[in-house]
């Protein structure tokens, strides 16, 4: 009796709560209740993942080229899919923004949809890789043109982004039942934690891969972590996509109405 009373005080109710969510949440039944949740944020995060290692580790050149071309990554699968899954983030914020009444929902809209678009930008090197391809030159003097890829910031970046990602994505959903509703709209499902570890391990697959001498084009060397991007924009498209369906599925803002009312 001593000893149970002991576990209980180390772990408080909301904290045994959490993991009771985390092993439902994991059950088949579970899972069943909404295949279409499983099949967006589990089946295809890892088909695709998967499909990206198989042709970059192929050891046949058409194939690793497909997947990251030797001359410029940029052209490959692994990195448009990322810009595809930005553009599905602008396409959907602009979207919702036109089918908006509150006016500040509008703006909250409007502003995901401009920084989508910054980043988008980012990505694709503010258009200095299609420049580059086009007329042999480069607009900067610098290996890229874009901020994120300077050396000085992109591992400040990457901490930021997998702290970020992992309170908000992962740990936040486990009490979403314990903010008010005017919050809990803006909390990611638990579900967005099965891309993140699915991107994870395809990350760590790749980097084990690349270090056991598997054949590639190099054209990933110290970019690895680019099979791991692939994956974070694609929690992010989600994560706009429900809380857009839980906009249009709640009564209509009157013109004005702050976010969450």
């Amino acid at each position: 009796m001593q000893e149970t009373d002991s576990i209980d005080r180390k772990f408080p109710p909301s904290a045994k709560r959490g993991v009771c969510i985390l092993i439902r949440f994991f059950t088949i039944s579970m899972m069943k209740a909404d295949r279409t949740r499983l099949l967006l944020y589990g089946a295809c995060p890892a088909i695709v993942g998967t499909s990206m290692l198989a042709l970059y580790f192929s050891g046949v050149p058409w194939l690793q080229n497909l997947a990251s071309p030797a001359h410029q990554r940029e052209f490959g699968l692994i990195e448009n899919l990322q810009n595809l899954f930005i553009l599905g983030m602008v396409i959907l914020c602009l979207r919702t923004a036109r089918i908006e009444t509150g006016t500040l929902w509008r703006i909250l809209w409007f502003g995901a949809a401009i920084m989508a678009i910054g980043i988008l930008m980012e990505e694709i090197d503010w258009g200095n890789h299609y420049y580059t391809a086009l007329t042999g030159k480069s607009l900067t003097e610098k290996e890229n043109f874009n901020i994120h890829n300077q050396s000085a910031l992109t591992d400040w970046l990457k901490r930021g982004v997998d702290l970020t990602f992992l309170f908000g994505f992962v740990v936040l959903p486990l009490f979403a039942n314990r903010f008010p509703p005017k919050i809990r709209l803006f909390i990611p499902l638990l579900y967005s934690a099965l891309p993140l570890l699915i991107g994870f391990g395809v990350s760590q697959g790749a980097h084990a891969m690349e270090d056991a001498g598997w054949p590639n084009n190099q054209s990933l060397n110290k970019n690895i972590s680019e099979f791991r991007e692939m994956f974070t924009y694609w929690v992010v498209l989600l994560y706009l996509w429900e809380v857009s369906r839980r906009r249009i599925a709640s009564p209509s803002p009157k013109d004005g109405e702050s976010p969450g009312a």
